[in-house]
């Protein structure tokens, strides 16, 4: 395999190392200009993150710096958006930025899965106790909307007023469906919202063993079983135009998790053809294209893969690795 070494192909390698050990492709290309004693053929996995902990040095000043942060954060702040959407009081004032925009509610996301890994990675107990109560917050919310719902995303009208980000569903189940880019329905990338809020209650479940993390995802994901099962494939491709984050390694995860093949077919269809079609086909179709949009799609497809047990997507690791689009 003739391959370049540059910085793209080393940023791709560290955003695609966990599907490393899924796809041969990546697997031999890394192996290529990896560290020796990793041999072709083999996979390599991850030291537990709870089995590894840090001496006295920079790293762990870094870590220590970064937990102060994290419990610096109000989850009740975070949570706001998402308690007031379903008709509940919020117990904290919203933040500013893009929790006050209509991306609300993916930090949540992000948030519970620091302080998950903060907790793999130090123990502390007030990180997991966070992780529970958020996890718990988010039932509560589910509970009151009742059909498996669960987010914090608002949406734009035309004039300008800021509503319910859940009313986008209905217009789009009915065939109303104006996306593109960032924008789906006034949304600013409301399903890169849901995967990081599927994220956090994986990492819940991985990390602190919580009891309900994944009893809140699977009905999160019978939401959107419901939501797929009213739109034809071209509607899902116009839906998908607008950044979906790894939505696709969600539905996979959630068939891992639960053994349930529904799922996997969920993540099947959340396949955005315009951008991976070409990939498949070993055509590099990348440039001008938003790399933390199409990152996540990939190493989604690794996920599907590894979950399915076929791995039918040698022809793109390679190639988006390294592909025309790569410069010295």
């Amino acid at each position: 395999m003739e391959m370049r070494l540059n910085r793209r192909f080393l940023l791709a390698s560290v955003a695609l190392g966990g599907a490393a050990s899924v796809l041969p492709g990546v697997r031999q290309a890394l192996a290529a200009r990896g560290p020796r004693g990793v041999l072709a053929g083999e996979s390599v996995t991850p030291i537990p993150l709870q089995d590894v902990r840090l001496l006295p040095s920079h790293w762990l000043d870094a870590v220590e710096s970064n937990r102060t942060y994290l419990l610096s954060l109000s989850a009740d702040r975070l949570l706001h958006n998402f308690r007031l959407q379903a008709g509940l009081p919020p117990k904290g004032e919203v933040y500013g930025g893009w929790e006050n925009d209509t991306i609300a509610g993916h930090t949540l996301g992000h948030y519970l899965s620091a302080l998950a890994l903060m907790y793999g990675q130090t123990g502390d107990a007030e990180c997991r106790s966070r992780v529970a109560y958020i996890v718990q917050e988010l039932a509560v919310v589910q509970d009151k909307w009742g059909d498996g719902y669960v987010a914090g995303f608002t949406r734009k009208e035309k004039d300008g007023t800021i509503t319910d980000g859940k009313r986008i569903f209905a217009e789009m189940e009915k065939g109303d469906i104006r996306s593109g880019g960032f924008d789906l329905n006034g949304a600013w990338s409301p399903l890169y919202n849901i995967h990081k809020t599927f994220a956090g209650l994986f990492d819940a479940q991985t990390y602190c063993q919580d009891p309900n993390a994944l009893t809140v995802a699977v009905k999160l994901g019978g939401f959107f079983e419901a939501f797929y099962s009213k739109l034809t494939d071209a509607q899902l491709q116009k839906v998908l135009t607008c950044e979906y984050g790894g939505l696709n390694e969600s539905f996979a995860e959630l068939a891992a998790r639960t053994g349930d093949a529904k799922w996997l077919r969920l993540a099947k269809r959340t396949y955005d053809r315009p951008v991976l079609d070409p990939l498949m086909a070993r055509r590099d179709d990348l440039a001008n294209r938003h790399a933390n949009t199409q990152i996540p799609k990939l190493i989604g497809l690794g996920r599907i893969a590894e979950v399915s047990g076929r791995c039918t997507l040698a022809g793109w690791p390679a190639l988006f690795l390294a592909g025309g689009h790569a410069a010295p």
